[in-house]
């Protein structure tokens, strides 16, 4: 691209003849309009006129007023190439500044973007929390019954399918007992800024144990991991949730075979500022755990079945087998109820499950408990009831889990539930609960003696 200049009629042949062709372009300055048009949108960068001729020149258009002048001396052909040079140069020099200005204007616009957002954000918060929850559970991987175990002075990572931003604390379930002293969690996001878990109760036992920041974390929304850095003299174990399909989700242990499961743990987010209670409720640490078999419980009776449903349904103990039978019907899942049992301070219920008959279809089992008689009052047995498990196949073995969603003090009421796991006849559907593990904290239930 060539700088343009408007020459006086009579130097241009000159000028051309000093000046590099490929550089400048000499336009004739023969009248002011026919100029301008010739310029094909080009900016002209200065007039150059003869040695005192500038003031014989006839009046330039107002759009030329403004452009530098530039004196050509025939006896002095450098100096006009020097102020052509010094005249780019400024030129330059000034887009030069006026890109800086237009990026530091863009900068500043940014930063005030960014705050205009923040505020809008806290505006957001604020009224987000005049009639909502401060906290909620925005995770929620409930063991399985399975167990992963980390080797002394190792590292396990699982990777979370939530943003950092606004969590306030996360709950692991620890199936066994276990000093929490001797484990470093921490939460760290995408950019590979880690955020200090602190256990909020550091007792030996099992059960869900809260992990907390020092300060509720904030600022942007990133992809996010929790780290367990366990510096124990013994395995830890730690219970696992369930199977998923995609492997970046699968707990990452540093030995043994690839693990196919997420850890069994719960993730809550707070607005700005708020922080959980440390103790988390309803799930204190565990200190006693037994198997109880059917035969020491009360019989089992129908509690809900599919109001549409004219297949076989029952619901009874086989004392042959030692087992509660649920029998599904094809429209849906039958609940059975064990009334009256004496549970003081259970905190975990896990019932061993099996599919009776070779040529049943495969069946779905979930166990739950409720303190005794509260099921009668309102019918809501499903939220009562823990994950189901699914899909099992004849004379597969399984154990079903569920941790009380109301605190359970003295007798409770346990719940049996089984259903199919495809649309098929309801033939030989013998869904079995063969005994029931039941843990407490630290209560003298007779059963578990």
């Amino acid at each position: 691209m060539r700088a343009v200049f408007f020459v006086q009629e009579g130097l241009r042949d000159q000028i051309a003849a000093i000046m590099p062709a490929d550089c400048v372009e000499c336009v004739g300055l023969s009248d002011g309009m026919a100029a301008i048009r010739r310029l094909d949108g080009r900016r002209p960068a200065g007039v150059i006129t003869g040695k005192g001729a500038a003031a014989k020149m006839p009046a330039l258009p107002a759009a030329l007023q403004m452009l530098p002048r530039l004196e050509f001396d025939p006896r002095n052909q450098k100096k006009l190439a020097a102020d052509i040079i010094g005249l780019l140069l400024d030129q330059m020099n000034s887009v030069e500044s006026d890109a800086g200005s237009a990026r530091l204007a863009a900068s500043i616009l940014r930063n005030e973007n960014n705050a205009l957002e923040e505020s809008l954000k806290a505006v957001e918060d604020f009224m987000y929390s005049l009639g909502n929850p401060r906290y909620m559970k925005s995770l929620s991987w409930e063991p399985v019954g399975q167990i992963a175990r980390i080797e002394p002075r190792s590292v396990a990572e699982q990777v979370l399918p939530l943003s950092i931003a606004c969590i306030a604390a996360v709950d692991l379930w620890l199936p066994q007992g276990t000093n929490a002293q001797g484990l470093q969690a921490a939460l760290v996001d995408a950019a590979g800024v880690s955020h200090a878990l602190r256990p909020a109760e550091g007792g030996a036992g099992a059960g869900w144990l809260r992990l907390q920041p020092d300060q509720p974390i904030g600022g942007v929304e990133r992809d996010c991991m929790l780290r367990l850095d366990w510096k124990g003299s013994v395995p830890l174990s730690l219970g696992l949730g369930h199977a998923v399909p995609d492997q970046r989700f699968a707990l990452r242990l540093p030995k043994g075979p690839a693990c196919e499961q997420v850890l069994a743990l719960r993730v809550w987010k707070g607005l700005p500022g708020v922080r959980l209670p440390a103790e988390v409720q309803g799930a204190a640490l565990v200190d006693e755990a037994g198997f109880v078999s059917p035969a020491l419980l009360p019989r089992p009776e129908l509690f809900a079945v599919p109001p549409q449903a004219q297949d076989h349904i029952s619901a009874a103990f086989w004392e042959n087998e030692d087992a509660v039978m649920v029998h599904p019907s094809r429209q849906g899942p039958v609940c059975a109820i064990i009334r009256d049992v004496d549970l003081p301070s259970m905190s975990h219920i896990s019932a061993l499950v099996n599919v009776g008959h070779p040529r049943a279809p495969s069946l779905n089992f979930a166990v739950g408990v409720a303190p005794h008689g509260r099921v009668d009052e309102d019918g809501f047995w499903q939220r009562r009831m823990g994950p189901w498990v699914h899909g099992l196949p004849p004379h597969g073995w399984a154990q079903a889990h569920c941790i009380p969603q109301e605190r359970i003090e003295g007798r409770a009421d346990i719940l049996l539930a089984a259903s199919l796991a495809t649309d098929g006849p309801n033939d030989m559907s013998w869904g079995l609960f063969r005994g029931f593990r039941i843990a407490s904290r630290g209560g003298n239930a007779a059963l578990l003696q």
